[in-house]
């Protein structure tokens, strides 16, 4: 008996090891999609192990087939994108996502005195849903940076809102040197990351979105650091306007994540 017992031991710590240790999941944004009906896009994704899709644009009845869609195949419609507008987003096409722990990335094209107002209204709506807002951060727009983003969920004051790092743009109008303090300053509110192949010091979109396994940029760096953060949240593929066969990008993609996850 006492020589088993440091076996068994070994085997439960291995148990242990390899579940703290498990691969992050991987969404692909709806933008590296367009190729097949939901039906076939779904299959595809399980079939190179993603987890799903994001950053859906669609609402109401085409919304409910694509999440029956996903969900047939064991996937998931991990968020959908909306503008957060004067009056905030109207959650009654977004019933099909209802309990499923879905999130609205939120953008802000314009910042007006009514914006906080306008996405704390959108935070009720979805937490009636069971989903979650994250702020979105787009270069040109009203809330283009992380700290204008963290700023306004300040003020929209809401246990349900957060942000949404975004790697392309956060390299576009922020300094590169700045990831882990931009990171850090996010906390608990960091409620997603989208990731992509980016060349460090890139200005235009064809430079800061690429697939995963071209760019100078560090990925590397960068999941050690949320990782250090504690972040266990989902993982996001930027695909905008990345040229050449969507199917060959989204495979090569996963194999650069997987490579970049073991």
């Amino acid at each position: 008996m006492k020589f088993l017992l440091p076996a068994v031991c070994l085997s439960i710590l291995s148990l242990f090891a390899n579940r703290t240790h498990a691969a992050p999941e991987l969404y692909a944004f709806e933008n590296g999609l367009g190729f097949g009906t939901d039906a076939e896009e779904a299959a595809f994704l399980k079939k190179l192990g993603y987890a799903g899709v994001s950053q859906v644009k669609s609402g109401g009845e085409t919304l409910a087939r694509k999440t029956a869609a996903y969900g047939a195949e064991g996937l998931r419609v991990l968020s959908v994108y909306r503008d957060v507008g004067e009056t905030g987003v109207d959650a009654k096409d977004l019933l099909p996502l209802a309990g499923k722990d879905a999130t609205i990335e939120l953008t802000i094209r314009e910042m007006k005195p009514g914006t906080p107002a306008a996405v704390r209204k959108t935070c009720l709506a979805a937490e009636g849903l069971g989903m979650r807002v994250a702020i979105y951060p787009h270069h040109g727009y009203g809330i283009a940076t992380m700290p204008q983003a963290l700023d306004l969920v300040s003020k929209a004051d809401h246990p349900n809102l957060g942000v949404m790092f975004n790697l392309c743009h956060f390299l576009r109008g922020e300094d590169a040197a700045d990831l882990e303090k931009v990171l850090k300053s996010a906390g608990e509110n960091l409620f997603a990351v989208s990731v992509s192949g980016a060349d460090t010091g890139g200005e235009e979109w064809d430079a800061l979105i690429k697939t995963l396994d071209q760019g100078s940029f560090d990925q590397k760096n960068l999941l050690d650091t949320l990782d250090k953060a504690g972040f266990k949240a989902p993982f996001a593929l930027q695909c905008y306007a990345i040229k050449g066969d969507k199917k060959e990008n989204l495979a090569r993609s996963m194999a650069a994540w997987k490579k970049l996850t073991e």
